[in-house]
C-alpha cells in the first residue's frame, strides 16, 4: 500500500472509530438510563421508603466517607474487592490451600441440596431461613475462587427461591436478617455476573425488608417497634443491625435511604461498645457469644473498610479471645457436640465458628492462643463453618499459633465474675467454673436502668461446675426455664414453696427485677497461688426480701492439685430452712454416715459433708422445661439441716479420682476455739483451720498450717459495690 492510500484510509477508520463509539455510548447510555428509570420505580413503589426518609432524616451522611464514596458504583466492595480476590485465587493454591480445601469440600457436599432441604416447621420465628441466608455467601464466594459455573448457578437458585418466599420471617428479626446479610453479600459479590432484571428483583426485595428493619429499630407511632432496639447486650440486635448495615453497604449508591440504614446500624453499634464490660466475657455463654460476636466483627470490619471507622480498639475485644479459651473443654473431652462449659443458655457446643472469629482476633491483636485454639479447633473438627468463607478472609498466618501452657491455671473475669479453675494446661485433669456476678456485669449494671439484654442469664449466683478425668461430675442445667432450684447454689423453703434469686420464674430471666431493686452479687476476693485457689461469692442482696437475707458467701478452697472446700455462711432476719444443692451427672449412693459417692464411668466424685452435724438429705430427679413444652431430667441432691435456722455454715468437701484411686480420709477438728479440717492423702497431710468470726467479709476465711504462706499470683479483692444506674 502505498503513502497515498495510507492517507485516504485514516479518515475512514476515523469516522468509523467515532461511528462505533457513538453506538456504544448512546447503547450504555440508554443502559444506564433504563437500570436508573427501573431503581427511581422500585423505589417510589415501595411505600415505606417515604417513611424511612421522614424517620431518618437526621441520620444522613453530613460528609460521605472517602471510601464509600470512591466506591459508589464499585463492585465488589464488601470484604474482598476486585484486587482482594485476584491476591485470594493465589494464596488458595499455596499458603492458604488447606483452609480453602476445608471450605470447598464443606460447600461441595450442598451442591446437590436445595433451599426446600433446610426447612422445619417453626411458624413463631422462620428460623429455617437463616440457613438460606448463611449458605448464599459460600456458593458465591466458592465462584469467585473458582470461576465455575457451577457455584454461580446455585448461588442464583437459592438467592432467587429466597427472593420469592412471601415472607422473611415473621417479623423483622433474626430471620429476615439472615437473608438479608447474604443475599446483600452476594449482590456485591455477584455484581458482574447478575443481569439487569437479577439485580432489580434482589435490589427491590433487598430494600424492602432494610426498610422493615430499620422502622422496627426505631420508635414510631405509625409501626412497631421490636424489643431488641435498645438490647444493646442480647445477640439479635447485634445480628439484625449488621444485617441492616451490610444492605445499605451493599446498595450504596443506588437506593438513596441506604445511607439511613447505614448510620443507624452504625449509631446502634456504638452504643453497644460502650455497654460491653472490660473482661471479654460473655453473659449469653459462648455460644450465643460465638453468635453475637461473628455479626459484630463483620460490622466492625466493614465499618473500618467503608466508612474509616475503626472501632477495634475497644477493651472487651481485646480480651474476649480469653473467654472462649478459658471456657473450653479440656481436649480430651472435645467432640462435634461437646467442646464448651455450658453456663447461660448455652450448649456444649458453638452455633458459629469459632475458628474464624478467632482467627479475626488473632489478627486483630496479635493473639498468638486465639490462632491456636481455632487452629486446634479446625484441625480436629470442632467448628461449625456457617461463615467459614472468613477464614480465607481474616487469617493473618504472620501471627504464630501459641499453645496455652504458659498462662495461668486460674482466670478471674472480674466483670461477670466468672472464675475458671485448672489444675494444668496440658494434662487438664480437672476444671471448675464459678459464677457470682451480676447477670449483665458490674460494668452494664450501672449504666443502665432497664435490662439491656440478659434474658439468656440464669438465676445462677454462687453456682459452679467441675469436671474431673475427662467426665462431667457436677453439671449445669443447660438452656432451659429460669430457676435457681436448677443450680449448684442455695434456695430457701418458706411456707412449703422454694424461693429463689431474683429474675427466676420464666423461660427468660427477668433482669428488670434486678436492676429496678438495685440488686448486685460479686466475687469479692479471688487469689491464687501454686498451693491453692480461693474465691468468696457474696450473694446476699440477690434474692427477694421476703427471705430476710442478711449473710450468704460462698467461700471455694481449691487445694491443689485435686481437693475442693465449699464453705457457705448463711445468716437470715428468722429461722428458715436452706437447701444446699448439687446438680450431677452418674450414680450418686451414700457410702459412710457423712459421705456420698458419685460415680460417672471410670470416675468418682467424693463428697464428705462436715457441716452442719444435723442434717438431712435427699437424691432425686428433677424435670426441667424447655420450650414448646419440652422437658429434661436432672439429677439432685439436696441437704437441708435438720431444724429451721437462722444462722448456718455448710463445710462440704469435694474430692474427684480415677474409680481405681483412693480418696482422702477428712477430720473434722477444733483447736483453741476454731473449727478445721485435716485432710491425710497419699502420705500427705494439711491442715486448715476456719476463721467464722472476720472483721471483713472479703478477709481469707482459712489458714493452713504448718505451710509458709505462699506468693499470690493474682490477688484481687472488693467490697460489694452499690448500684446507681444512670438514665438510658
Amino acid at each position: 500500500m502505498n503513502n497515498r492510500s495510507i492517507k485516504r484510509s485514516i479518515p475512514l477508520a476515523l469516522a468509523v472509530l467515532i461511528i462505533t463509539s457513538t453506538i456504544i455510548i448512546i447503547t450504555i447510555d440508554n443502559q444506564y438510563l433504563h437500570e436508573s428509570k427501573k431503581k427511581e420505580g422500585e423505589i417510589t413503589e415501595d411505600p415505606l421508603y417515604l417513611d424511612v426518609i421522614k424517620y431518618g432524616a437526621n441520620l444522613k451522611f453530613k460528609k460521605i466517607p472517602a471510601p464509600l464514596l470512591k466506591m459508589n458504583s464499585t463492585h465488589p466492595r464488601l470484604y474482598l474487592t476486585k484486587e482482594k480476590i485476584t491476591k485470594l485465587r493465589k494464596l488458595i493454591k499455596g499458603l492458604y490451600w488447606e483452609l480453602w480445601i476445608r471450605e470447598k469440600t464443606w460447600v461441595d457436599k450442598w451442591l446437590n441440596k436445595s433451599p426446600q432441604d433446610v426447612y422445619y416447621h417453626d411458624p413463631e420465628e422462620m428460623l429455617w431461613q437463616r440457613a438460606i441466608g448463611n449458605m448464599i455467601p459460600h456458593f458465591a464466594f466458592c465462584y469467585l475462587m473458582t470461576q465455575n459455573e457451577i457455584y454461580l448457578k446455585k448461588a442464583k437458585e437459592w438467592i432467587f427461591y429466597a427472593i420469592n418466599l412471601p415472607k422473611w420471617g415473621p417479623y423483622p428479626d433474626l430471620a429476615k436478617a439472615h437473608l438479608l446479610y447474604g443475599i446483600s453479600l452476594a449482590y456485591d459479590w455477584l455484581y458482574h455476573d447478575l443481569t439487569l432484571k437479577e439485580k432489580a428483583m434482589i435490589r427491590t426485595r433487598l430494600a424492602h425488608e432494610a426498610r422493615l428493619m430499620f422502622l422496627a429499630s426505631i420508635k414510631t407511632k405509625k409501626y412497631k417497634t421490636m424489643w431488641w432496639h435498645d438490647a444493646y447486650l442480647q445477640n439479635h440486635l447485634w445480628v439484625d443491625m449488621c444485617s441492616l448495615a451490610t444492605a445499605g453497604f451493599a446498595l450504596y449508591g443506588e437506593i438513596p435511604d441506604a445511607e439511613i440504614w447505614i448510620n443507624q446500624a452504625h449509631s446502634k453499634f456504638l452504643k453497644i461498645l460502650d455497654s460491653l464490660g472490660t473482661d471479654g466475657a460473655s453473659h449469653e455463654g459462648v455460644s450465643y457469644w460465638s453468635y453475637g460476636m461473628e455479626y459484630l466483627l463483620k460490622y466492625l470490619d466493614l465499618a473500618r473498610e467503608l466508612l474509616e471507622c475503626d472501632l477495634f480498639n475497644n477493651t472487651w475485644l481485646k480480651k474476649t479471645a480469653y473467654y472462649r479459651l478459658y471456657m473450653s473443654l479440656p481436649r480430651s473431652m472435645w467432640k462435634n457436640s461437646m467442646t464448651i462449659v455450658n453456663i447461660a443458655d448455652c450448649p456444649m457446643r458453638d452455633w458459629y465458628g469459632p475458628d474464624y472469629i478467632l482467627r479475626k482476633l488473632a489478627a486483630e491483636y496479635r493473639n498468638s492462643y486465639a490462632q491456636w485454639l481455632a487452629y486446634e479447633l479446625s484441625r480436629t473438627g470442632m467448628v461449625n463453618p456457617v461463615s467459614g468463607w472468613l477464614n480465607l478472609i481474616w487469617y493473618d498466618p504472620s501471627v504464630p499459633a501459641t499453645p496455652p501452657y504458659n498462662l495461668s491455671t486460674m482466670k478471674h473475669f472480674d466483670d461477670l465474675d466468672i472464675v475458671v479453675i485448672r489444675d494444668s494446661w496440658k494434662e487438664e485433669n480437672i476444671l471448675f467454673v464459678f459464677k457470682c456476678g451480676p447477670f449483665i456485669g458490674h460494668n452494664a449494671l450501672k449504666k443502665f436502668n432497664y435490662d439491656p439484654g440478659g434474658g439468656h442469664v440464669h438465676p445462677d449466683v454462687n453456682h459452679f461446675i467441675l469436671i474431673a478425668y475427662g467426665k462431667w461430675l457436677i453439671v449445669d442445667d443447660g438452656y432451659l426455664s429460669k430457676k435457681t432450684s436448677q443450680h449448684n447454689t442455695i434456695v430457701f423453703e418458706i411456707n412449703g414453696k422454694e424461693i429463689g434469686q431474683l429474675g427466676e420464674g420464666s423461660m427468660w430471666f427477668k433482669g428488670n427485677e434486678v436492676i429496678k431493686d438495685k440488686r448486685i452479687s460479686a466475687i469479692i476476693r479471688a487469689e491464687s497461688n501454686p498451693i491453692f485457689d480461693y474465691i468468696i461469692g457474696d450473694a446476699y442482696n440477690i434474692y427477694p426480701d421476703t427471705i430476710g437475707l442478711k449473710k450468704f458467701l460462698r467461700h471455694i478452697i481449691y487445694l491443689k492439685p485435686d481437693t475442693f472446700i465449699i464453705i457457705d455462711e448463711i445468716q437470715t432476719t428468722k429461722p428458715l430452712t436452706p437447701k444446699w444443692l448439687l446438680h450431677y451427672k452418674g450414680t450418686l449412693q451414700k457410702t459412710e454416715q457423712n459421705t456420698l459417692t458419685l460415680t460417672n464411668n471410670d470416675v468418682s466424685l467424693r463428697i464428705y459433708i462436715i457441716q452442719p452435724h444435723e442434717f438431712e438429705y435427699r437424691i432425686y430427679e428433677q424435670t426441667g422445661e424447655r420450650e414448646g413444652g419440652r422437658t429434661k431430667k436432672l439429677n439432685v441432691l439436696e441437704i437441708t439441716p435438720t431444724q429451721k435456722t437462722d444462722k448456718i455454715i455448710f463445710i462440704i468437701v469435694l474430692h474427684p479420682a480415677k474409680i481405681k484411686e483412693k480418696h482422702p480420709t477428712i477430720t473434722e477438728i477444733h483447736e483453741n476455739g476454731k473449727p478445721g479440717l485435716i485432710i491425710q492423702y497419699k502420705n500427705r497431710t494439711k491442715k486448715l483451720l476456719f476463721n467464722l468470726t472476720r472483721k471483713r467479709k472479703n478477709d481469707r476465711i482459712f489458714k493452713l498450717i504448718g505451710i509458709k504462706e505462699p506468693i499470690n499470683t493474682y490477688n484481687f479483692t472488693r467490697e460489694l459495690p452499690s448500684l446507681e444506674p444512670s438514665k438510658n
